[in-house]
């Protein structure tokens, strides 16, 4: 998980902040919004399959 974490913090899609051994991730709030719309689909089809599975 790390790893691809990384990819898109290195791209700009994410910010992180380190808390003691933790690292927290956020979307970045600078993202131009066709990204943001991308994002919002995706996380929104991503709940409604698990909603379907449950």
């Amino acid at each position: 998980m790390s790893r691809h974490m990384k990819v898109l913090r290195e791209v700009g899609l994410v910010l992180d902040r380190r808390d003691a051994q933790w690292v927290r991730y956020r979307r970045n709030p600078d993202l131009a919004s066709e990204f943001t719309v991308v994002i919002d689909a995706v996380l929104a089809a991503e709940f409604n399959l698990e909603r379907k599975v449950a």
